[in-house]
């Protein structure tokens, strides 16, 4: 009996930390005033250490105002990529989000809106992907469910903006289809981020 009980220990055990995620680890709370990294000055409130990882706790919305400054590598101190670089299969601008958010600040709506253009030209004949990405904390389905949140807070945008709603397809890949795989805070927040493409 006691053979059985052991083997069914080690089996729950083995289950357990097999299906394991690795945890994010939390930024530092002490960074103030500002930093200058290869000539761009970082704001007080972005740092390049550190990891905030989604699936912790959803924070939801749809709008929040950004005074983030936009500096290519840093990371802003809830975790989402300040670069100003990054564009699509179709060319279109990436955009970023916070750490366990699919909130949209302010500057990333600024990218969007700067692709309208090109995108209701698209549109007039044909369709797009708006296609919903996370980085790699938290459970596969918890980012499956993020990332159709994100791919959705920008459908809701372009819809707004004045394009049929019929004509933008949504997705959500999680955390399966990554655009960069170091594991650096920035790599991690690059990969926090809706990518809209041309069907």
């Amino acid at each position: 009996m006691s053979r059985f009980l052991l083997i069914a220990v080690a089996g729950f055990s083995l289950f357990f930390s097999g299906c394991s995620k690795k945890m994010p680890v939390a930024l530092p709370t002490s960074h103030t005033g500002n930093t200058v990294v290869n000539g761009d000055t970082i704001p007080a409130n972005a740092v390049n250490v550190g990891s905030i990882g989604d699936g912790v706790n959803g924070s939801g919305g749809a709008v929040n105002s950004s005074s983030n400054g936009f500096k290519k590598g840093a990371v802003s101190s809830n975790g989402k990529y300040l670069g100003a670089d990054g564009v699509s299969k179709s060319g279109y601008k990436l955009l970023y989000f916070a750490s366990d958010s699919y909130t949209l600040d302010d500057d990333q709506i600024n990218r969007l809106m700067s692709d309208l253009p090109k995108i209701k030209e698209k549109v007039a004949q044909g369709k797009v992907l708006v296609e919903g990405n996370c980085d790699e904390f938290g459970t596969d389905e918890y980012n499956h469910a993020l990332g159709l949140k994100r791919a959705k807070t920008v459908k809701s945008l372009l819809v707004n903006a004045g394009i049929d709603a019929s004509k933008i397809d949504t997705v959500s890949y999680g955390e399966s289809n990554p655009t960069c795989t170091i594991d650096k805070p920035a790599c991690h927040a690059k990969n926090r981020r809706v990518e809209i493409n041309n069907l």
